[in-house]
């Protein structure tokens, strides 16, 4: 299966958010890790992620959202938005896509591992992306569902 263009909001490909795990691993298989976490001091409840190493795309699911598919990353070169390939462009490059593209106010943070190797994130909240950098160069995509006011209260 192909995977190829991200649907901000939505998903991509066939993977939909709010898709149940059941009809995610009809689409994509068994994954090759699963990660668990049980987060029950920000309340957000259970969640799984489910790796895919050789589609280099990753699926994550909450309890507290009936667990379907609330997230995706990818770290896949052939992975576009808006038809444009964006894993291996700088820093600068992408945030002129941002902009272009209109992906909304932007928060930066700058973060270090336990290994002490430090990254950047950049965050838009209006379009569900988080940007990661490595080395000043775009490393992965994670986005997420877009919620609408009714159905967080």
């Amino acid at each position: 299966m192909k995977l190829e263009n991200i649907e901000i909001g939505i998903g991509i490909g066939p993977l939909r958010f709010g898709m149940e795990r059941d009809e995610a691993k009809k689409l994509m298989g068994e994954p090759d890790e699963v990660e668990e976490y049980d987060e029950t001091e920000d309340m957000l409840g259970r969640s799984e992620i489910w790796h895919y190493d050789e589609m280099e795309i990753s699926l994550s699911f909450e309890e507290g959202e009936e667990w379907s598919l609330v997230a995706i990353a990818t770290s896949s070169e052939e992975v576009t938005i808006a038809g444009k390939k964006m894993i291996g462009l700088d820093k600068e490059e992408v945030l002129k896509f941002a902009a272009e593209f209109q992906l909304g106010e932007m928060e930066e943070e700058q973060l270090t591992d336990e290994d002490g190797i430090s990254s950047t994130v950049l965050s838009f909240y209006e379009s569900g992306m988080n940007l990661w950098f490595e080395d000043n160069f775009l490393s992965e995509i994670q986005w997420g569902a877009l919620w609408d006011e009714e159905s967080l209260n």
